[in-house]
């Protein structure tokens, strides 16, 4: 049986119907700009991620999705009972099936890449239908905690030093192997290369003594996994100054709830989001805690948008002598 591949680029939302559930609302009320908009967007990114027919078609859940975020409706069991006592979800949905919150969800997680690029394409329409002014854009910050382990982290300054005298150990460890085999390596890894080859005979337990040779094998064998960890560690952390274990793109930041009142580091976030007209024209998410370290990056990225911005407000947080300079 050969499935059929859903591949339109532009999508009208509200085909005849036998009963129409969209005439109690109001010409100008909101779902209707909202469904105009979404009608003349390309939503053909969307359609390779969904290829084949669902229940409820992908861009009538973006929809859905969009209308519940503005209603301030985050959750996907939020989304799914907006589903079903909202009228005005019901005429985004266009379609007698109701999706549950796992549907939502599994949504959510499958277009999270494409949604993205779906977001500049709406803020793109606003401007064209002069609905957003770029005078000025407003911008702030705010931390968002990650689903971490707040004891998982791993501090920069701890993993270099660790990593040095890691390295301090293996240059002695190479002088032992070349004095007790008369070699001249000068590579941990051609060391442990050269132990393995020799077959070892390797003893444990109380009673037993370990051969020379065997000491040399774990010990190098010690070092060259420490060294593969630390240099991962680094490649994570990048210029950052930690991250999280379990969130490898968190990092340890101080967050305003503070409930212990000491201060505690936890793995998180700094998103920035600019404002103009009272719509979110753009947001990014930074590593670096830091408000005023932030702002340059992201108003390039908000030029990258082909948005023109003449005022940018933003509170203390963001001055600095680099900002300055750079507006």
């Amino acid at each position: 049986m050969i499935k059929q591949i859903n591949n339109n680029k532009f999508f009208y939302f509200f085909q005849d119907k036998l009963f129409y559930i969209n005439k109690d609302i109001d010409k100008d009320d909101p779902v209707r700009l909202l469904s105009a908009i979404l009608e003349e967007m390309d939503f053909s990114n969307l359609m390779q991620v969904f290829p084949n027919k669902t229940k409820v078609h992908p861009v009538n859940m973006f929809a859905l999705i969009i209308y519940a975020y503005s209603r301030g409706i985050y959750s996907t069991r939020g989304i799914e009972y907006l589903c079903k006592d909202s009228q005005r979800a019901q005429y985004l949905l266009n379609s007698p099936n109701i999706p549950d919150y796992s549907t939502i969800a599994r949504f959510l997680s499958k277009a999270t890449d494409v949604i993205h690029e779906l977001f500049f394409q709406f803020v793109d329409k606003l401007f064209k239908l002069n609905e957003i002014s770029t005078e000025t854009i407003y911008i702030d910050g705010t931390k968002i905690e990650a689903y971490a382990n707040k004891y998982s982290f791993v501090w920069k300054k701890s993993t270099l030093k660790y990593k040095e005298r890691l390295e301090e150990n293996i240059l002695e460890l190479i002088d032992e192997f070349n004095k007790y085999f008369n070699k001249d390596l000068d590579n941990i890894f051609d060391i442990f290369s050269y132990l393995e080859n020799l077959n070892i005979q390797k003893v444990h337990g109380k009673g037993k003594r370990k051969s020379k040779e065997q000491i040399l094998l774990e010990k190098a064998e010690s070092y060259i996994e420490r060294l593969k960890k630390y240099t991962n560690y680094l490649e994570i952390l990048g210029e950052r100054n930690s991250f999280s274990k379990t969130d490898n793109d968190a990092t340890f930041m101080r967050m305003k709830e503070d409930h212990m009142r000491n201060g505690q580091l936890k793995p998180g976030y700094n998103l920035q989001i600019g404002v103009i007209s009272e719509y979110i024209a753009s947001y990014e998410i930074f590593h670096n805690p830091s408000d005023s370290k932030t702002l340059v990056p992201f108003l390039e990225k908000i030029k990258s948008q082909n948005i023109e911005i003449i005022n940018v407000v933003a509170d203390a947080g963001y001055e600095s002598l680099p900002n300055y300079e750079y507006l």
